[in-house]
């Protein structure tokens, strides 16, 4: 820094201790009230101790207070002008009468955040002109004080506890000397710069004030003073900086040292936690996740305050359209199951057509992809009632700076996982819009393995919560949007998506007559039916296993893995046989080379299995319960059954008769050829995005032209 100062709040007693130095001249922030009610703090720089006497008597009335200022050309500026002191109210009539008293506006306020600067920036220029500010006077009646028709900035750290000196500054071009630098605020020849603002200063501000009061009260025990001293002070010790970055992998700048410590505190406890069970370690690690909260509070107070201060814009003129930027935040990617395959769809439609949609993980497996953001979990839980499936709990901070520094606008929840739940919290957090889709029934799984309605109805409650909290709800079936109506969602907020299949992956033309034969050692042209899924217990596989038992003369395959496996082995008859998982082509084979779909689920969301199914030419049997039917319409494309028996029914319907097998056969298939797949994610996606087709389509055509 060239000129150094400090502008205390009313006093320059703090100054006067440094004002000896010939580089240091004296300020204060005073807070002076309006006449008629409301109160500003206003910034005065280089005065004299008989400048302040005189200036303390004036605080009572703002227009005698800037009279003294212009009057006596002391440099001056409005400090942080739209926001409120002392439960002032600032509207719109505030705003113009501070445009008709002030030519200095301090732009940029260290201690609050950074998405406010264009909406002041727009005010100032909005009113530029004598004209604007004579009209201005008129309408309220104030004689303008302003010397110059165009607002200058001024800048400051408003840091009142020194860990953010010297980070937000204001200059003046060519000045030598104080004096120099002081007449050129007067004549509003400012230049004004900043490092990274953001809830981080805030929190240095509000640690060391507090870690000053702790220290003067003696409240600070000797053996960590060393290291205290070194986080909340301006110390340096280079042992306890090698201790920092080589024993808890601390190796940032300073002035994010107190936020990185709580960023990394709740791994630190859970590490100590998983060591040394204990009610202590279990102590640490809750305080650890209270300390950690901490800078998200902040952000939130910062982001409420911009809010604020954007709608105040508005009212002023201010308008800008926000350009939709999706973080599309799922808990399941590398697995293997429907809402994974939808992720990896989406994230591909997303790359092939330019939308603003980037998926954010969580998983310790490698992943490097377009479109993609993995945030290295802090551990990673089984879901409930499925060990083998992994969920990644993401360092909250983490999360939410990924969110605030890469310029989303809203946040969209596939799943209702840890990072699902994080992410919708950080969105709440930054004021983002956000979504929520309901893929999965995790209600009905729960009760299904709990056998408990209580936890059914409570889980209920929880989906209905994270639906009314949202912005808007997605569902892929008529049966859940009237569910979750019926439950207390109001109906406006509840939209319908439908997904399509890919035809070329899934087709008819991939049969082959050896398939199963192969496979199995079943004679070339056994008739199979099919099942494809997860082996869990929800998915209607013992009505799959009695069907079986009806038809011995023919094969039933259950393509598909998980933890009901094991029971199912044990219990099922010779003709059916558990192959594992299958994917791409492998998959589209064993569909087109089969012979019925059998799909028993009564707790289906949608069904995409039933879809792929009817892609490659298969008539299918689904249950009259859940989504999956929603697909066909009764004895058209397939065969709706109510029960076990209505199974067997159904099925041996199917098979003795061939011309009704034929004509379902071929209405399936134009029935899955009718959703197309990209179609279908496109318009998901831009319902996500809150943008309609046309839109989406005068877009595309004007980035063409541009080509």
């Amino acid at each position: 820094m060239t000129f150094v100062t400090i502008t205390d709040h009313n006093t320059i007693n703090g100054v006067l201790e440094i004002a000896y130095f010939p580089d240091v001249f004296i300020s204060c922030e005073y807070t002076v009230s309006f006449p008629e009610g409301g109160c500003i703090h206003i910034l005065v720089y280089g005065l004299t101790e008989r400048d302040h006497e005189y200036l303390l008597k004036l605080r009572e009335n703002v227009y005698n207070f800037v009279k003294y200022l212009k009057t006596k050309e002391i440099a001056h500026s409005l400090a942080h002008p739209l926001y409120p002191v002392d439960g002032t109210i600032v509207d719109k009539n505030f705003v113009e009468k501070l445009i008709l008293l002030f030519d200095n506006w301090e732009i940029i306020n260290g201690a609050r955040g950074d998405k406010v600067v264009h909406i002041e920036k727009f005010i100032a220029r909005e009113y530029e002109g004598w004209e604007k500010i004579y009209f201005l006077a008129e309408k309220h009646k104030i004689e303008p004080q302003r010397i110059r028709d165009k607002i200058s900035f001024t800048v400051g750290t408003d840091d009142h506890g020194g860990l953010d000196v010297g980070r937000t500054w204001t200059g003046v071009e060519g000045a030598n000397d104080k004096e120099e630098f002081l007449r050129g605020i007067w004549e509003g020849r400012t230049l004004v710069g900043s490092e990274e603002l953001g809830e981080h200063r805030l929190l240095n501000m509000i640690s060391r004030v507090g870690y000053d009061y702790l220290k003067n009260k003696d409240k600070i025990p000797s053996d960590i003073k060393l290291i205290t001293d070194q986080i909340f002070t301006q110390s340096e010790n280079p042992t306890i900086t090698f201790l920092l970055k080589n024993f808890l992998g601390i190796k940032v700048e300073r002035p994010y040292l107190i936020k990185e410590i709580l960023r990394s505190l709740p791994c630190l406890s859970l590490e100590r936690l998983f060591r040394n069970p204990s009610p202590q370690t279990f102590g640490e690690l809750c305080l650890a996740l209270i300390a950690h909260s901490l800078p998200a509070f902040l952000k939130y107070v910062q982001r409420k305050e911009e809010e604020r201060v954007v709608n105040l814009g508005k009212s002023l003129g201010y308008s800008k359209i926000k350009v939709p930027k999706v973080a599309y935040v799922t808990d399941t990617y590398h697995h293997i199951n429907g809402v994974a395959r939808s992720v990896k769809t989406i994230r591909q439609i997303a790359v092939d057509e330019d939308l603003p949609f980037t998926l954010l993980i969580s998983t310790s497996a490698p992943t490097r992809e377009e479109n993609l953001i993995n945030i290295k979990p802090i551990v990673e839980i089984p879901a409930p009632f499925y060990e083998e499936f992994k969920m990644g709990v993401p360092n909250f901070l983490d999360l939410l700076d990924t969110l605030d520094r890469n310029g989303f606008t809203q946040v969209h929840i596939a799943t209702p996982g840890p990072m699902g739940l994080l992410a919708m919290l950080a969105g709440k957090i930054l004021g983002l819009r956000i979504t929520f889709a309901y893929h999965t029934d995790v209600p009905t799984y729960a009760k299904i393995y709990t056998g408990n309605p209580d936890t059914y109805d409570l889980l209920w409650k929880f989906f209905v919560f994270l639906a009314n909290a949202s912005d808007r709800l997605f569902v892929p079936s008529e049966y859940y949007k009237n569910l979750f109506i019926n439950r207390g969602v109001r109906a406006e907020k509840v939209s319908l998506f439908k997904r399509g299949v890919d035809t070329e992956i899934f087709s008819p033309n991939k049969r082959e007559m050896d398939f199963w034969a192969k496979r199995l050692g079943i004679r070339k042209n056994q008739k199979v039916i099919l099942y494809v899924g997860r082996v869990s217990k929800e998915k209607g596989l013992d009505t799959f296993l009695y069907v079986a038992k009806y038809f011995p003369d023919y094969t039933f395959v259950i393509v598909g893995d998980g933890p009901y496996r094991p029971y199912v082995e044990a219990n099922k008859p010779q003709n059916v046989y558990l192959v594992g998982a299958m994917v791409g082509e492998e998959l589209a084979k064993a569909y087109a080379s089969s012979y019925i779909f059998l799909f028993p689920s009564e707790t289906e969301t949608y069904g995409l299995v039933v879809l792929e199914a009817m892609a490659s030419g298969l008539p299918v049997i689904v249950s009259s319960e859940g989504a999956a039917n929603e697909h066909i319409e009764d004895g058209i494309q397939g065969l709706i059954a109510t029960s076990k028996e209505d199974y067997v029914d159904k099925l041996f319907m199917l098979l003795k008769n061939e011309c009704l097998y034929k004509s379902m056969s071929k209405e399936a298939l134009n029935k899955a050829k009718s959703l197309d797949m990209r179609e279908t994610y496109l318009d998901y996606m831009l319902a996500i995005a809150g943008l309609g087709r046309p839109m989406y389509e005068v877009s595309r055509y004007n980035t063409l032209l541009s080509w």
